[in-house]
């Protein structure tokens, strides 16, 4: 059965960098898409997420994240493995996750590295992915640390894995570890 990895965390953790690092490790064939393209592919009418998000924006989440899956699907039914690295948190990883049961083996991945790390990587991208969670008086730290209480609403499955002290390259190894069983995705029953 071919498998189907979605890797998640916070802007900045590292996900479309390890990726394509670990979907060159499946298969062969293998492919993987970020999550971003589908964010991107509004380009008029877009409505971002904010701590209180209109419902447009929940909307157009959704459509990203169900686009991401028929993506995967696509390449599923083609006999191929999949990554998809996407900022998705809580019931949607479930969702996600879910609606591979019985197509493939699925595996989640969630990229948890420091808030320090976090804002450093941040700063270097000389980028701000934060600046709607960051309100009046707030750093970039505490922006970064109040959207990652979202984590918290994520199901506690797959490898939550620490990669503030690794490199790409030493976080795919560990994902790969004992043929990926600390990230299989486990339906609930």
């Amino acid at each position: 059965m071919r498998k189907v990895v979605l890797i998640t965390g916070m802007q900045a953790a590292g996900k479309s960098t390890i990726a394509p690092l670990l979907a060159a490790r499946l298969g062969p064939p293998a492919a993987t898409v970020d999550g971003d393209v589908f964010f991107h592919a509004v380009v008029s009418g877009a409505v971002g997420m904010t701590p209180d998000p209109d419902p447009e924006a929940v909307r157009q989440l959704e459509l990203r994240y169900d686009a991401s899956a028929l993506v995967a699907r696509h390449y599923l039914d083609a006999g191929f493995d999949f990554v998809c690295s996407d900022f998705i948190l809580g019931s949607h990883v479930t969702r996600w996750l879910d609606s591979f049961a019985g197509f493939a083996e699925a595996h989640l991945v969630v990229l948890v590295p420091s808030v320090g790390s976090i804002v450093e990587r941040e700063l270097s991208r000389g980028s701000n992915a934060y600046r709607d969670w960051q309100g009046p008086g707030m750093t970039l730290a505490d922006a970064v640390a109040a959207l990652q209480e979202g984590l918290a609403d994520t199901p506690r499955r797959g490898l939550w894995l620490d990669t503030t002290d690794q490199t790409a390259a030493e976080s795919v190894e560990a994902i790969l570890a004992a043929e990926m069983r600390s990230s299989r995705w486990q339906p609930v029953e």
